[in-house]
């Protein structure tokens, strides 16, 4: 009972480890509220696409799917702020904030090693991994952008960042952020739609919420 009890921590303290974090930051200007939000995705033309995506067959499918993919999670999260939609190729928003992210890396690592929990391993064997760049522009803005960055229109450019992460030792059961012996990818690309609505909330976990008057010291 000791044993499962020390194996079942174990798992739960590897499965914490999963998730995406913004790894760095280029511009962050405190803007906040848009009235409207539009995402775009892309998947850079050298942007590596590794690991385990089921059949080798498949995986020029799944890359090929990646930016639709990732912009529905993202539009699912940041619906949360204010009203959202995925922009089609041939639409161009006009109003409130355009989100564009580039998706530059993703290592869908293996559910066979991820299954295998090595002690000092970097991250643990058969990880996932993704990088993301994310643009944010104000299309409210007075300044206008050089169209090829910003294909939405023009505007100004309010944060920019680097997000980066995975799977990480998820463990044999994985959990609401980590998919186990799943296919890692779709969770990362969850993590990171949320992510990218944690940096751009205020109070995002309503941390600041009191449920009474009494003042706490």
């Amino acid at each position: 009972m000791k044993h499962t009890l020390l194996a079942l921590s174990a798992t739960l303290a590897f499965t914490g480890c999963a998730g995406v974090k913004v790894a760095h930051t280029d511009i962050a200007t405190g803007a906040t509220n848009p009235e409207a939000i539009y995402v775009r995705s892309y998947i850079a033309e050298d942007a590596p696409f590794k690991g385990n995506h089921g059949h080798r067959g498949g995986r020029p499918i799944r890359r090929s799917l990646a930016p639709a993919e990732y912009s529905k999670a993202l539009k699912e999260e940041l619906e949360k702020m204010a009203p959202a939609m995925v922009l089609k190729d041939d639409e161009i928003a006009e109003v409130g904030w355009l989100v564009e992210s580039e998706i530059e890396y993703v290592h869908a690592g293996s559910p066979t090693w991820r299954a295998v929990p090595v002690v000092g391993t970097p991250g643990g064997i058969g990880r996932s991994n993704v990088r993301i760049h994310v643009r944010v522009t104000d299309l409210n803005g007075l300044h206008s952008r050089d169209k090829d960055t910003a294909k939405g229109g023009s505007g100004n450019v309010i944060y920019e960042f680097d997000l980066k992460g995975g799977s990480r030792t998820t463990g044999l059961l994985g959990s609401v952020y980590a998919p186990g012996l799943g296919y890692a990818t779709n969770f990362d690309y969850k993590n990171a739609a949320e992510r990218v609505l944690y940096a751009l909330s205020v109070d995002p976990h309503r941390y600041g919420q009191r449920a009474s008057f009494t003042t706490r010291y």
